[in-house]
């Protein structure tokens, strides 16, 4: 059963933990261990809220449109850690970035030795060098400014792994399309999320 853990406010403790099975069915809510509520699939999609111990509510709605997102609200303010917390999803997407550089940058210097002890053939490009390091850059910059740095990092990301899909023959263009939105997927939901904003507001019911 996947189980999240959630902070009420930035910087607290992580009290809230949301469980459900398979694709968010038997969804339950629990603060500090004791049971809040719990709901299926077809209400989280029409949203969900919930009275906690201290008085605040709880809204709770799984986001389906462009991206799906487990948006999780307190008192109409998205918590910390959640899909719908646009500093969350920027952060992380930052972070995946950094991640992203040093995995090209190694898989440069990997191939570049190779070939030279090998074949003497010369390794990457330094075109190739220099846009792993240009994305480890945007993750730096998407921390401070988010929609520079990811937008960098989607346009750097692309050029490295294209220039890659030239040793991919014969099949190399669609490989590399394919790897790439799978290497953007967090980066192009943090953007969605920073552009649209999505929030639990739909919530059809308080429940005791």
């Amino acid at each position: 059963m996947p189980t999240r853990k959630l902070r009420l406010e930035e910087g607290g403790p992580k009290r809230l933990e949301l469980s459900w099975r398979g694709h968010y069915e038997h969804f339950q809510v629990r603060v500090d261990g004791g049971r809040v509520g719990e709901s299926g699939k077809s209400a989280l999609v029409r949203g969900e809220s919930w009275r906690l111990p201290d008085g605040s509510e709880l809204a709770v709605k799984l986001h389906q449109q462009g991206f799906v997102l487990l948006l999780v609200e307190r008192d109409g303010r998205p918590l910390p850690g959640s899909g719908g917390h646009p500093t969350t999803a920027a952060r992380s997407a930052a972070y995946w970035l950094l991640f992203l550089c040093w995995v090209f940058v190694l898989w440069d210097v990997f191939i570049l030795r190779t070939r030279t002890e090998l074949s003497g053939v010369t390794g990457p490009q330094v075109l190739s060098v220099a846009a792993s390091v240009a994305i480890g850059l945007s993750g730096l910059v998407a921390l401070r400014r988010p929609w520079v740095g990811l937008t960098a990092g989607i346009l750097f990301t692309a050029l490295r792994t294209l220039e890659a899909s030239s040793r991919w023959q014969p099949y190399g263009v669609p490989r590399a399309l394919v790897l790439l939105l799978l290497l953007l997927f967090p980066v192009l939901s943090a953007l969605y999320v920073l552009k649209r904003a999505p929030t639990a507001s739909g919530a059809t019911h308080l429940a005791s």
